[in-house]
This record gives structure tokens, C-alpha cells and sequence, in this order.
């Protein structure tokens, strides 16, 4: 795996529970900073999930702005995607 450049980054500050995408000039000492990364995966790796969780594969046009259903990080995905030219084989 290739781990690439940071996609993104979202801060929480005093005891807020919303995540932002910025950190305002009057927080001196924030809470947490997410932060996302573009990682490459050879094709034969494999996702191994615990049996507790499930993992999804959701299409970006469903996540894109879907706030209430994924959060505010995982909505802003398909827009920070938008900068990279993917292409897509057919297998």
C-alpha cells in the first residue's frame, strides 16, 4: 500500500460536536484534527472486517452531501475526489 497525499482535514474545537473544515483563528488549542488520506491498494488486497461491523460499498454519488446519514466527513468525500481524474476498468 501507498499511503498519498491528505485529502482533507477537520477540526473540533472546545467541546463541540461537530467536526469543521477549518480551524477558526480564535481557537488557540483545538479538541482533535481528522485528517483523511489518499491510499493506493494493489487490486488482490482484501478488506478483513470484524463480525460486529459490516463494510458497505456506497456509491459517492449517495454520500455526496448526505449529511444526516454519514457525517460530515465521509459526505465531503466525493468532493475532495474531485481534483483526481479516476478511471474505472471493467473487470
Amino acid at each position: 500500500k501507498k499511503v498519498g497525499e491528505c485529502l482533507g482535514m477537520w477540526w473540533r474545537h472546545d467541546f463541540e460536536t461537530l467536526l469543521c473544515p477549518y480551524l477558526p483563528p480564535t481557537v488557540k488549542k483545538p479538541k482533535e484534527c481528522t485528517k483523511l488520506f489518499l491510499v493506493r491498494l494493489p487490486e488482490s488486497r482484501k478488506f478483513i472486517v470484524p463480525e460486529n461491523l459490516k463494510l458497505l460499498a456506497v456509491p459517492l454519488s449517495q454520500v455526496h452531501e448526505n449529511h444526516k446519514t454519514y457525517g460530515t466527513v465521509i459526505s465531503g468525500v466525493p468532493q475532495l475526489l474531485s481534483k483526481y481524474s479516476i478511471n474505472i476498468i471493467d473487470i
